[in-house]
């Protein structure tokens, strides 16, 4: 059973929170151990209780601020710009972790009052809390927030893939992979633009673009590139083949542009339907650029398979795919579709001419 990438985007998130709060909160417990230490003063001693305490305020703190942040600050930001939607989420968010924080000081008070009848005055606690503690995290805890919420975005803008490549320096260096690449574009895409304008063309593209975002996550593909009207999808060797992802995926997505049809034509007055062509074999990966670095893959895979996609028309086809490619699925999920030959084409550079094949689901 795949999980909707919406929900796995939603629980990554909630837990990056709570580790971030978690994290925060272990440092700020070194950090005023340390001051402690420096100035002789005993307010904390690192010991397997503050320890407790601390992590207790961290999943706390960072469980209310999550489930708060998907299920109401999410839509609350959607539409805003990045700017906007850091500054308003950093400000929410950091009322949201004090307020939680001020309930988990409340009820620690009242069950050591519970315990220790008449050692402790709830007013007195709070007295010291607001008057030293609370002035700390009152500019703490926004920095923790904007942190937060800065990478967050940040992984949103680029992907996570593209996040994690970049930390741990993937791309640093040109090396060779195996991929699959997938070249979609939309049938008459050019008379479509004439004719609704380019606003209400690129309003379309919009909607399109985030329908197929989904079905994209869903088979473990991740966006190279937006080009125009076109897309070009990127899997790993394995991820692609093993379960036939890339042929699914587009065929999921032929599925949501279809049951989406009238919402299109209401709109726009036009049903998108992509074209698609897919090959695999090596390419040679690396970052280029100087003040905009981007993730690149060059060679004769990429180049097959956008040529690839633009036989379709020519051979009345929605989706065609190398012999290649397909000789690289297990062949009992091959059955599950209806194979047909189209013929070869021969391309500049190349020795060999490439198979070209069509695909259809099995009724």
């Amino acid at each position: 059973m795949r999980i909707s990438p919406n929900i796995s985007r939603a629980l990554k998130y909630f837990i990056w929170i709570v580790a971030g709060f978690m994290i925060a909160f272990y440092g700020y417990m070194v950090f005023i151990a340390v001051l402690s230490y420096a100035f002789h003063e005993r307010l904390y001693s690192i010991d397997p209780v503050l320890f407790l305490r601390f992590t207790l305020i961290g999943l706390w703190v960072g469980c209310i601020v999550a489930l708060i942040d998907v299920f109401v600050l999410s839509r609350l930001v959607r539409g805003l710009n990045f700017l906007l939607t850091l500054t308003f989420a950093t400000a929410f968010n950091s009322m949201v972790s004090l307020l939680a924080l001020l309930c988990f000081v409340l009820v620690e008070d009242y069950l050591i009052l519970l315990q220790n009848p008449g050692v402790f005055l709830l007013y007195d606690r709070l007295r010291i809390f607001f008057s030293g503690e609370f002035l700390v995290l009152l500019l703490y805890l926004p920095l923790v927030n904007l942190v937060i919420n800065y990478v967050g975005l940040v992984v949103q803008r680029i992907g996570e893939k593209n996040f994690w490549n970049a930390i741990r320096g993937t791309y640093q260096m040109p090396h060779e992979e195996e991929r699959v690449f997938m070249f979609l574009d939309l049938y008459a895409s050019t008379a479509l633009a004439e004719r609704i304008g380019h606003r209400q063309y690129h309003d379309l593209l919009y909607d399109v673009f985030n329908e197929i975002a989904e079905p994209i996550a869903l088979y473990a593909g991740e966006v190279y590139q937006y080009v125009g009207d076109s897309v070009v999808i990127t899997w790993n060797i394995g991820d692609g083949t093993a379960q036939m992802n890339c042929i699914r995926c587009y065929f999921d997505i032929e599925e949501r542009l279809r049951k989406a049809a009238d919402r299109y034509r209401r709109q726009y007055g036009h049903v998108p339907v992509f074209k698609a062509g897919l090959h695999a074999g090596k390419v040679t990966a690396g970052e280029v650029g100087g003040e905009k670095r981007e993730i690149v893959f060059h060679g004769d895979t990429v180049n097959t398979s956008a040529r690839i996609q633009s036989e379709c028309v020519e051979l009345h086809e929605q989706i065609l795919l190398s012999e290649e490619l397909l000789f690289l699925f297990p062949v009992k999920l091959l059955k599950q579709f209806i194979i047909r030959f189209k013929g070869s084409i021969s391309l500049k550079g190349r020795k060999s001419p490439v198979s070209l094949y069509a695909i259809t689901r099995r009724l």
